[in-house]
């Protein structure tokens, strides 16, 4: 029997009394808990990152300034935006980490999603700054001593690959550590680029490589922020996620269900990464209360399952007969005994 069949069979009348609080855990609000393993877990990871991220930052610096590279220099600023991003990205997991409140039903979850933006933007102006000095070497080259661009370059991308294998699995579904770990993949692309850079320059003495490696490093960070703001930006928005149409869920839900006749004022959007919510109104051709509390239940776990929601709030009204005749009448409640 597949998921649909059983939901049809399910959907029958029945006439047992629904056991004392099982209504109620029916309508409870499942939210992730801001304390469990995974917030522990991410929090770790971007301290240990963050720390890195600022030690490697200051030797860059001096390291390019000592040795006259712009690329180099560059990679410190864009390590500085990321040393900035991880603080922010794990101001955001302690925060959103909080409890709920009576006026803050959903928590602080949605810090992330402002985190997340944050970074997106100081990204952008990464980016800009780049080009403009990169563009400016390549009208006026200057002197650049290799060796110590190289070192100090292999040292970087030695930490970047390190910090970014930290934030790599924790990052995935979370919208917050996936813009920090977007923040430290630039870097690490960035000094691939100023170690062959380097590599290149003493062997050919092309000073122009330098500025140019820049403005390849500016064009791939515009590319991942504009996806990261992007993102960001849909949520707050309060759009529909990524993959999740509205007409395949009213028809998912129309198959599955023949006691649903409809669902009217669907609304569904995300919270925060991993936090799905849908309100909507649900026409129903069942008799009691009774029986609506139980298909509210099977319409929970099945929007759970098959489309990420975690958090559903359903009205139920009664479609009226073909005649017409009890249209938005009260649902009767059960006969005791």
């Amino acid at each position: 029997m597949n998921d649909c069949e059983h939901d049809r069979a399910s959907a029958r009348p029945h006439v047992h009394p629904e056991p004392a609080g099982r209504v109620e855990a029916a309508w409870a609000c499942r939210m992730p808990e801001g304390s469990g393993p995974r917030r522990r877990r991410e929090r770790r990871r971007l301290r240990w990152a963050l720390a890195i991220t600022a030690a490697t930052m200051v030797g860059e610096a001096v390291g390019g300034w000592l040795a006259g590279s712009l690329a180099l220099l560059s990679d410190a600023g864009h390590m500085l935006t990321h040393a900035f991003a991880l603080g922010v990205s794990l101001a955001a997991v302690v925060l959103a980490g909080r409890p709920t409140t009576a006026e803050r039903t959903f928590g602080l979850h949605r810090v992330e999603i402002l985190a997340a933006l944050l970074n997106g933007v100081t990204l952008l102006g990464a980016t800009v700054w780049i080009a403009w000095e990169a563009a400016a070497r390549l009208r006026h080259p200057e002197p650049i001593l290799v060796g110590p661009m190289l070192g100090v370059a292999a040292v970087g991308l030695v930490v970047n690959l390190v910090t970014a294998w930290l934030l790599h699995d924790v990052g995935r579904r979370d919208l917050n550590v996936r813009s920090a770990f977007l923040h430290l993949l630039g870097d690490t692309v960035s000094s691939v680029a100023v170690v062959a850079g380097a590599l290149v320059i003493g062997r050919t003495g092309w000073l122009w490589l330098d500025p140019a490696l820049s403005l390849g490093i500016a064009a791939l960070i515009l590319v991942w922020s504009a996806g990261l703001v992007r993102d960001a930006v849909r949520v707050l928005l309060e759009a529909a996620p990524y993959g999740i149409s509205i007409e395949n869920l009213r028809r998912s839900v129309r198959e599955c269900f023949p006691a649903v006749a409809g669902l009217d004022d669907v609304h569904v959007w995300t919270v925060t990464s991993g936090m799905v919510a849908m309100t909507a109104r649900v026409r129903t051709r069942l008799e009691s209360l009774e029986e609506c509390c139980r298909l509210a239940e099977r319409l929970e776990e099945h929007l759970r399952v098959e489309f990420g929601i975690g958090h559903a709030t359903l009205q139920f009204v009664r479609e009226p007969p073909p005649g017409g005749a009890g249209a938005g009448s009260e649902f009767a409640a059960p006969r005791a005994g």
